[in-house]
């Protein structure tokens, strides 16, 4: 089903609470002029604090999009542009994605012991209207 049917849910930015949003309420994709940011909000004991990597894997990735992220008060650069796949993915349907793994450094003292907060959001300097904007499909994010 294409993203824009009247049958799917509405697309619009997402604030995913860990411990309390349901799995399904990730999205699948990430849309530029869509559903921008992906904000995932948590709270962390003061164990679970310190320098960690933020690990985000994609599938899939269009119009040069790719995922920068702010967790807290610290953004990360901006990673390079991803293979060009001559394709819409997302909204047409491809096998033909090209794996990538971002992985971005978070220092000590960006995290709390408390509520943290981060924002995935789909950068390019490409653009494009609504679903046909650069986008990413998600495959996992992990945050060691």
């Amino acid at each position: 089903m294409h993203p824009s049917d009247s049958r799917m849910s509405a697309w619009g930015p997402v604030t995913y609470t860990i411990g309390s949003s349901s799995a399904s309420s990730f999205p699948m994709a990430q849309f530029k002029d869509v559903n921008n940011p992906t904000t995932i909000v948590w709270t962390a004991t003061s164990s679970q604090i310190g320098a960690r990597t933020l690990r985000i894997r994609t599938t899939s990735s269009f119009a040069g999009g790719r995922p920068t992220v702010t967790v807290n008060s610290w953004s990360s650069s901006n990673p390079d542009a991803p293979t060009k796949i001559d394709s819409r993915g997302v909204t047409r349907g491809t096998w033909r994605g090209y794996n990538i793994m971002y992985e971005y450094s978070i220092p000590s003292g960006t995290l709390v012991a408390g509520s943290n907060t981060i924002a995935i959001t789909v950068i390019s300097g490409s653009s494009g209207d609504d679903f046909l904007s650069p986008n990413i499909v998600y495959d996992s994010v992990e945050l060691y």
